[in-house]
């Protein structure tokens, strides 16, 4: 019997919406916390990366017949991208493990495409990690972590589809104005 001391600690930004009604087109996205770097900076100073892996991906496209449909002008739509971040940190609080999934969620695009990336985090000795730096950290390092992933694979995967070449952009961080009367 796991005692609650000895559950892993979890995290989700889905609200309690079902698996099956978070993936694309229609991927539901929770609220995303607003940017803290001393959040996220807490739980950096405290992990290393240890493994990205592709968990599960799909892609289809529209034009797809035995023969292409010349009458479909399948033109370079640059798609909108929505995440799904979910969090776990183990019962012996030495690994954080992260599942995010990007999506492509526009519907004029002549495609959807869907990547599932874990990332695992080594937790070093010190003090415990708040729920709240964690997910912080989760939504804006993690994310940032595998950004490049996602990147390559929505390139190679449009580009062997034979499709017109999209980019997702850059993923950038806020930057917070100083406080005024600060110097």
């Amino acid at each position: 019997m796991t005692s609650e001391a000895d559950a892993p600690l979890t995290g989700s930004d889905t609200g309690g919406v079902p698996d099956a009604e978070r993936r694309a087109p229609g991927i539901a996205l929770g609220a995303v916390p607003a940017f803290d770097p001393k959040k996220a900076g807490r739980v950096g100073a405290r992990v290393d990366i240890v493994a990205v892996e592709l968990t599960g991906a799909n892609f289809s496209r529209s034009n797809d017949s035995s023969l292409p449909d010349t009458s479909i002008q399948e033109e370079a739509v640059a798609p909108e991208f929505g995440i799904n971040a979910e969090w776990t940190v183990s019962g012996d609080n030495q690994l954080l493990g992260c599942l995010l999934t990007f999506a492509t969620t526009s519907e004029q695009a002549p495609y959807s495409l869907v990547a599932k990336f874990r990332l695992v985090y080594r937790i070093n000795p010190g003090d415990a990690l708040s729920n709240d730096d964690i997910e912080n950290f989760v939504h804006w390092n993690a994310v940032f972590n595998a950004w490049p992933y996602w990147r390559e694979y929505l390139s190679s995967t449009v580009n062997r589809a034979n499709l017109p070449r999209i980019y997702a952009p850059v993923m950038r961080l806020p930057i917070d104005a100083p406080a005024s009367g600060s110097t």
